[in-house]
């Protein structure tokens, strides 16, 4: 197995799309927390968590592309014919993924270790920043278990595309979701029960709903624990759906 993780790993670094993502989101990084402090946010904590949202996209095209890219050069079917099972495919594909999904974002906010601490003004929320960056672990975990369902599940071309619009789409629906919640009680349009229970529990549910809660720029603030736990909920449904359908694959 962690021959299979190593060579799988190996393969990824290797791979062009994953170095031109890392070399976005370094450049992402530096670029968006000196805007953010032109602009007058001294805190920093804003351009800190904005990769949330933004990784959710680049996890889109590299993931599903990569996992799309083993299914059509035969790769995967040259794993199972050596005596790989298909367990041990999945799970080392969805770790892999993980794994690229924390070095991206790593990479996003590197600019902020250095340049943050010169450039902050004195009293920036620290404890908050870091319980915001310790949840996010899980929430990358949900979306990545999605992508992965998705990439080894799908094989063809153009389920990358569908994987970005599909992020998208998400977007606007959250969005637009998070918008409702907060119209004020007093106006025409103000969002009722029960259908205002539905909005809050799918953005605190759902990975795009998690990342924008993070990055604090939504209506909608659950507890931090609350999109925790639910970002490994949905993983772990997603990862035992992909599994099942994985194992009952028919792979040419």
């Amino acid at each position: 197995m962690r021959r299979l993780i190593s060579a799988d790993m190996a393969r990824l670094l290797r791979w062009g799309p994953f170095r031109l993502g890392g070399a976005f989101m370094a450049v992402y990084g530096f670029c968006n927390l000196l805007l953010h402090f032109a602009l007058g946010d001294r805190q920093g904590a804003g351009a800190v968590m904005d990769f949330t949202v933004t990784m959710m996209y680049v996890q889109a095209i590299i993931a599903v592309g990569f996992l799309n890219g083993d299914h059509s050069s035969g790769g995967i079917k040259n794993k199972l014919i050596i005596g790989r099972t298909r367990g041990e495919v999945y799970i080392s594909h969805l770790l892999v993924q993980y794994l690229c999904g924390l070095i991206l974002s790593a990479l996003y906010l590197l600019p902020s270790l250095i340049l943050r601490p010169l450039l902050a003004a004195p009293g920036a929320p620290e404890t908050e920043l870091l319980a915001r960056l310790g949840c996010y672990p899980a929430v990358l975990l949900s979306f990545t278990a999605i992508y992965t369902l998705l990439g080894l599940l799908v094989p063809r071309r153009w389920v990358t595309t569908a994987g970005f619009a599909g992020s998208f789409a998400l977007m606007c629906i959250c969005t637009r979701m998070d918008d409702g919640l907060a119209i004020p009680e007093t106006a025409p349009a103000y969002v009722k029960e029960p259908l205002r229970g539905v909005y809050g529990l799918f953005l605190d549910i759902s990975p795009m709903g998690e990342a924008m809660q993070l990055m604090d720029t939504s209506f909608r603030q659950s507890e931090l624990w609350v999109l925790a736990v639910s970002g490994l909920g949905v993983a772990f449904i997603a990862v035992i759906l992909g599994m099942i359908g994985f194992l009952r694959m028919d792979i040419e």
